[in-house]
Formats: structure tokens, C-alpha cells, sequence
């Protein structure tokens, strides 16, 4: 298609113009500043921006010379549980528009006109929400994995996906270090599912693993929250103590002491409330032996993540365990910062069935996570 300039008073408005016009396939050509001196037709000479779109993806091509498109390329890459059922109608926000905007304008380098299969697998992650700096620096390391592999050519797939699958860190808490008991806290913000998630391990090390569980409960917010770890508690055998302060809590953890795991549950916490890192100081600073786990929702949009993170983390965090994944199909703002942070996730459940709807953390598992996104 010829390409064709839009001009507006600013880079949002001219980017919307495209859109209405291009639709979201469009693909930026240029941009550049306008003083209003220069006389155009339909603008009037006044300052603005000026951008020059074309609705051509030859450097994407559809069906990558063996009549397969990107829906079914991307099912390819996926294990059948996760390849998507159907399409729905992407819902883009101000930001996911201008970021893939950037990534078109910037890209793709000419090399990956070489590798039309790539190509394809590129344009998708680029739907995905994933970081534009992350998606720079797996282009830069796939290219490298492609030009070192020698006498012995790795696939398309082996390299595009080796890369994703060490991006990040995971971590099995209970092999990680020796001596017992372990004492972990659940710490994170409101309505993230911290007791069930504690039910969850209870029931997994106590029925499962056969191993001695003692149970805390720090949460003095919600109301039943000693009822609910209670009852988890009567169920599998373990015992509860409720503590309200910091010298409490050393006195249960003494008592504790001959169990093999111990599990502290806390009360949620906006992450924008201003007394929080004072009050997880407070309780939990400085105490010998704990190790804290902060609980993310796989739902929470990644502006609040990122604010969730930096607050908890006045705690320095063991691992993060993720939650709610059976509720979203956009796991691009946990897995950005999985690899921003280097922080390694725990484990991901999915779903209320204790003990069943919990996972320890694979690096496939979580890489399978960021693909299945249908839309």
C-alpha cells in the first residue's frame, strides 16, 4: 500500500489517525517535528508532528513461505494444553499502541528477513506486552545462538525458546537451603490469596511430604483470617498460633522450633499505604531465619506490580509466588519483571482446590505461561 503522512498537533493524536484509518496492522515509516512554518495542505501551517504510515508487512510475512499463518505458527510453538481455542479482538491500550509502534519503527533488523519463521514468532511476542528492551535483547541473543551454533545448527524453535526459558530465575524453597525447621512468611498485598496459598503448602509438605507443619497467623486485618487458617489447620492436623505483635511472634517460632516448616501468614497491605514498610519493619525485620515470599496476583496490571514490588521489598524476598493464573491469559507484566527483578519465582497456582491448584515453579512451565495468550 503507498504510504500515506498524517499531521496532528502531537505523536498521540497522529498515532490514533493511523489507526482509524490503517487499523492496528499499520506500520510506521517516520515520524519528525513540524515548526508550522512549512505550508501543508489541511493543517495550516501550524506546529505539530508529522507521520508517515503504510499498511505493508512484507518484513512480517503471513504464512512464512509454507502456507502457515501466525495463529497457526504460534500453536506450533505451544504444547497442545496451552495452544489457544480461538481469537478474540485485541483491546489495546494507550501504551500497548504506542509500544508496538516503537518496535515497528525500530525494527525488525534486516537479518530476520532471513528467517521467516522467526519473523512470524517475533511479531507475536510483540502482542504479547513483553518489554521492548527485552525483546531487543532476545533478537540480539538469538542471533548470536544461531551464529555460534556450528557444525551443529540448532532449530528455529530451540533458539527463540532457550532464550525465554533463561531469562529468569526459579528456585524450589524447601531443596534450597538445609537445617530445620524453615520458616517462611507470606507477605504481598490485599486479596492475592496468601491463605490459601499457605493451605495449599500445608496440606502438600504436611499430607503429602510427611513432614511436621506448624502454622502462624500474623493477619489482623481481615476479619476471619485466624477462622479460615484454623480450619485448614483441624483439617490436616496442624497446629495454629495467633500473634498480634513482634514479641509474639519470636515466642511462636521458640515454641515452633521442633516442626520442620512453618508457615506465617500476614495481613494483605495496600502497597500505596504510607505505613506499610514501617510496619512490615516493624514485625518482621531483622529476625533470624525467616524467609519471606512475596505473593503476586497474575491479574494485577504491571504499573502495580512494579509499585507492589518495590514496597514489600523494604523485606529482602526469598521468592515470589504467583497466584490467579487460572484468571488471566496475559502473564506479560509478571513475566517482565521476573526478568527485570532476578528475583526467582516459587511457585504459580491456579484455582481454590487445596492441595491440588498449586506448582513449584519450571522454567518451561512458566515460559508456556507467557505464550498461551490468545489475543
Amino acid at each position: 500500500m503507498k504510504p500515506k503522512t498524517f499531521l496532528a498537533k502531537d505523536l498521540k493524536e497522529a498515532l490514533s489517525q493511523v489507526k482509524k484509518e490503517l487499523g492496528p496492522e499499520a506500520v510506521i515509516l517516520s515520524t519528525q517535528s513540524r515548526n508550522g512554518k512549512e505550508s501543508r495542505a489541511g493543517w495550516g501551517g501550524r506546529p505539530g508532528v508529522e507521520v508517515t504510515a503504510a499498511l505493508d508487512l512484507s518484513a512480517f510475512p503471513d504464512n512464512g513461505g509454507n502456507g502457515k499463518g501466525e495463529a497457526e505458527f504460534r500453536g506450533d510453538w505451544l504444547p497442545p494444553s496451552l495452544a489457544p481455542a480461538s481469537q478474540v479482538q485485541e483491546d489495546l491500550t494507550e501504551v500497548k499502541d504506542l509500544l508496538r509502534q516503537w518496535i515497528r519503527q525500530n525494527g525488525p533488523p534486516s537479518w530476520l528477513s532471513q528467517h521467516k519463521e522467526l519473523a512470524i514468532f517475533y511479531r507475536f511476542l510483540t502482542r504479547t506486552g513483553l518489554d521492548e528492551r527485552f525483546l531487543k535483547r532476545w533478537l540480539d541473543n538469538v542471533r548470536s545462538m544461531l551464529e555460534q551454533s556450528g557444525d551443529q545448527p540448532l532449530t528455529l524453535k530451540e533458539v527463540a525458546i532457550r532464550y525465554l526459558m533463561h531469562a529468569f530465575e526459579v528456585v524450589d524453597p524447601w531443596n534450597a537451603r538445609e537445617g530445620r525447621p524453615r520458616y517462611w512468611t507470606f507477605i504481598g498485598p490485599t486479596g492475592v490469596g496468601k491463605t490459601t496459598t499457605i493451605a495449599k503448602l500445608a496440606a502438600r509438605f504436611g499430607l503429602v511430604e510427611k513432614q511436621k507443619v506448624g502454622l502462624i497467623s500474623l493477619d489482623n486485618q481481615r476479619l476471619g483470617a485466624h477462622n479460615q487458617l484454623a480450619a485448614y489447620g483441624r483439617i490436616t492436623g496442624q497446629p495454629l498460633m495467633v500473634v498480634h505483635q513482634r514479641r509474639e511472634l519470636t515466642a511462636a517460632l521458640k515454641k515452633m522450633g521442633d516442626l520442620d516448616l512453618v508457615l506465617i501468614d500476614t495481613a494483605g497491605r495496600s502497597p500505596f499505604a504510607p505505613d506499610l514498610q514501617g510496619e512490615l519493619t516493624r514485625l518482621l525485620g531483622g529476625l533470624p531465619n525467616l524467609e519471606h515470599h512475596l505473593v503476586l496476583s497474575a491479574t494485577t496490571k504491571e504499573c502495580n506490580l512494579i509499585n507492589a514490588i518495590k514496597r514489600f521489598s523494604v523485606l529482602p524476598i526469598a521468592s515470589y509466588v504467583i497466584t490467579k493464573l487460572d484468571e488471566t491469559d496475559d502473564f506479560s507484566g509478571i513475566f517482565n519483571q521476573l526478568c527485570h527483578r532476578r528475583v526467582p519465582v516459587s511457585y504459580l497456582t491456579a484455582g481454590q482446590q487445596v492441595p491440588e491448584d498449586i506448582e513449584l515453579a519450571s522454567r518451561r512451565r512458566v515460559t508456556e505461561l507467557l505464550l498461551r495468550r490468545r489475543s
